[in-house]
C-alpha cells in the first residue's frame, strides 16, 4: 500500500509514583495503620451507639442520671414483697413496684415508688397501691438510689396517674387489683387474750347483779359479748377453730377501805394457765376492756379477786357473782333508811340501890349492812352484819347504849333474830344482827327487861315499841 506507515502504540511506562497493582489472583493489603484506624473508628461509633441506647429513656434524680435502675426496682420488689408477706396481704403474678415521674414528658422522679396491686384484711379494691420512699446517693456524675423497707404509710391508696409509671422493663400495671380479693381474718392462737379498748364491740349489760367488792377494791362487769371478730385491718382477729372470744368490760373502785394493798386480777378457765391482769391496768376509778379465748364449749371462765386474801368470782359469761362471794359487798344499796323515837316506861334498878319507874327515850337513828366489823364476821358468805345505831335516854340524861337483850328483830317471814353485841368493851355496844345479805325490810322490836355490864337493869314490863328498818333493794 502506498503512503507512510502508522507506529504502533508501545506498552505503557509504569510511573513510579504510582502504587503497584495486585498480582492476578492476590488480594491486595491494606497497611495495618489503616486497618487499626477503622477498628477504633467502628468500637468509637458501636460505643456511642450503646450510650446513645442506654440514654434512650433516661431516668434522673434530682437531675443527675439514675444508675442501674432495674437494681433499685428488683430491691423494692423484695421489699414490697416481703412486707405483703407481714401483714398477710395478698398480690398478684403482676404486683410490682414501679417509678413515677414528675412530668409524663419529662425524665425526673419522684421520691417514692409505687408498689402494687396488693390487698390486705379489710382492704378495698379501689385502693391497693403502697408508697416506699426513695434516697439517693451520688455515683460520681450520676446518682444511685435506694428503697426504705417500709412503706411511708400502711394503707394503701389509689392509682391515680398511670401515665407517669414507669419501668426500665416497660411492664405496664395491672388494671384494678388484679383480680385480687382481700384476704380472710386471721385466726389468733387458742388461748389468746387482748386488752381493749375495743370499739368495734357491741356490749350487753349484765341481766343481774354483777358486782363484788374486797377490802381493797370493788369490781363491776359493765358488758359482756361474744365477738366472731374484733379489730380492724391488721390488728383484726377471729377465734382458733374450736373456740370463741369472751369479751368484758368492768369497772375498778374503791373497796372496803380496808386494805391500801391493790387487789391481784386474772381470768381463769378451768384446764388452762390463768391470765394475770397487770396492776397498772386495775387502779381505782379505771374501766378495763379484756378479751379472751376459750374453748367453744367452755361452761366456766372468770374474772378472778383476790383481795386482802380474800378471793371472789364474777362469771366472764354472764356477769354473775360467785356463790362463794361475799354476797352483801356486791350490793349497790346497804345503808338502812331508819329515823325513830319511841317512848317508854322502864324500871331501873341496880345493886345497893332503890328501884325506880321513870320514861325512857329509845332512838333508832339509822344502819349499814357489813361484812367487816372489827374481827367480827357474818355466819357465811350468803349473810350479812346488819349495824343499828340505837340509844336509849333517861330524863334530863345524855343518850347512852341500850342493852342487846331488850333488842330483837324480826322478819318479814316470821324469823327472829336477837341483837349481837360486837364490842367486847363493857362501857361500849355494837348492835347487829346477823341477816341474810340481801336484806331489805324487817322491824326492830324493844320489849322485856336485861342488865348492863355493871349490874343494872332495865325492865320495860308490859312496854313494847316496833321500829320499821328498811334497806332498798339492789
Amino acid at each position: 500500500m502506498g503512503g507512510a506507515a502508522e507506529e504502533r502504540p508501545g506498552p505503557p511506562v509504569p510511573d513510579p509514583a504510582a502504587p503497584l497493582a495486585p498480582a492476578p489472583g492476590h488480594r491486595r493489603r491494606r497497611p495495618i495503620g489503616s486497618i487499626l484506624s477503622a477498628a477504633l473508628l467502628v468500637v468509637l461509633l458501636a460505643g456511642a451507639g450503646l450510650f446513645a441506647l442506654l440514654r434512650e429513656d433516661p431516668l434522673t434524680f434530682g437531675g443527675r442520671y439514675v444508675t442501674d435502675p432495674a437494681v433499685v426496682l428488683a430491691a423494692a420488689d423484695r421489699a414490697f414483697s416481703d412486707h405483703v408477706a407481714m401483714r398477710q396481704g395478698v398480690r398478684s403474678e403482676d404486683s410490682r413496684c414501679w417509678f413515677q415521674l414528675e412530668d409524663a414528658a419529662g425524665s425526673e422522679l419522684r421520691p417514692e415508688l409505687l408498689c402494687g396491686p396488693a390487698l390486705f384484711v379489710d382492704g378495698r379494691d379501689d385502693a391497693s397501691w403502697l408508697r416506699f420512699p426513695l434516697t439517693g446517693t451520688p455515683a460520681g456524675g450520676d446518682v444511685r438510689l435506694s428503697v426504705a423497707a417500709l412503706p411511708a404509710d400502711p394503707a394503701p391508696q389509689p392509682l391515680t396517674d398511670r401515665e407517669l409509671l414507669r419501668r426500665p422493663d416497660r411492664e405496664e400495671p395491672p388494671r384494678g387489683t388484679g383480680g385480687l380479693t382481700a384476704p380472710a381474718v386471721p385466726q389468733a392462737p387458742p388461748g389468746h387474750t387482748a386488752v381493749g379498748p375495743f370499739p368495734d364491740v357491741t356490749w350487753t349489760e349484765p341481766a343481774g347483779p354483777a358486782r363484788l367488792s374486797g377490802p381493797a377494791a370493788a369490781v363491776t362487769v359493765t358488758g359482756l359479748a361474744r365477738p366472731d371478730r374484733v379489730g380492724t385491718g391488721d390488728d383484726a382477729r377471729r377465734p382458733a377453730e374450736g373456740e370463741e372470744f369472751l369479751a368484758v368490760r368492768y369497772l375498778v373502785e374503791q373497796g372496803e377501805g380496808r386494805s391500801p394493798t391493790p387487789p391481784a386480777i386474772s381470768y381463769q378457765v378451768p384446764g388452762r394457765e390463768p391470765v394475770v391482769v397487770a396492776p397498772a391496768l386495775t387502779a381505782p376509778g379505771a374501766t378495763v376492756e379484756a378479751l379472751l379465748s376459750v374453748p367453744a364449749d367452755a361452761a366456766v371462765a372468770d374474772l378472778v379477786v383476790v383481795d386482802a386474801g380474800v378471793e371472789q368470782r364474777l362469771s366472764l359469761l354472764t356477769g354473775a357473782p360467785d356463790p362463794g362471794n361475799l354476797q352483801v359487798l356486791a350490793r349497790t344499796s346497804r345503808e338502812a333508811d331508819v329515823d325513830a323515837v319511841r317512848q317508854l316506861s322502864a324500871t331501873l334498878s341496880a345493886p345497893g340501890r332503890v328501884s325506880a319507874s321513870l320514861p325512857v327515850t329509845i332512838a333508832v337513828g339509822g344502819g349499814r349492812l357489813e361484812w367487816f366489823v372489827q374481827d367480827e364476821r357474818p355466819a357465811d358468805p350468803s349473810r350479812a352484819l346488819l349495824l343499828l345505831d340505837v340509844t336509849m335516854a333517861l330524863p334530863d340524861a345524855a343518850p347512852g347504849a341500850v342493852p342487846t337483850g331488850l333488842l330483837s328483830l324480826r322478819l318479814p317471814d316470821g324469823t327472829t333474830l336477837p341483837a349481837l353485841d360486837l364490842d367486847d368493851s363493857p362501857t361500849r355496844v355494837i348492835t347487829a344482827f346477823d341477816v341474810p345479805a340481801g336484806f331489805t325490810e324487817g322491824t326492830l322490836v324493844v320489849a322485856g327487861s336485861a342488865s348492863f355490864p355493871d349490874g343494872a337493869s332495865v325492865d320495860l314490863g308490859t312496854g313494847r315499841a316496833s321500829v320499821p328498818v328498811t334497806v332498798p333493794a339492789g
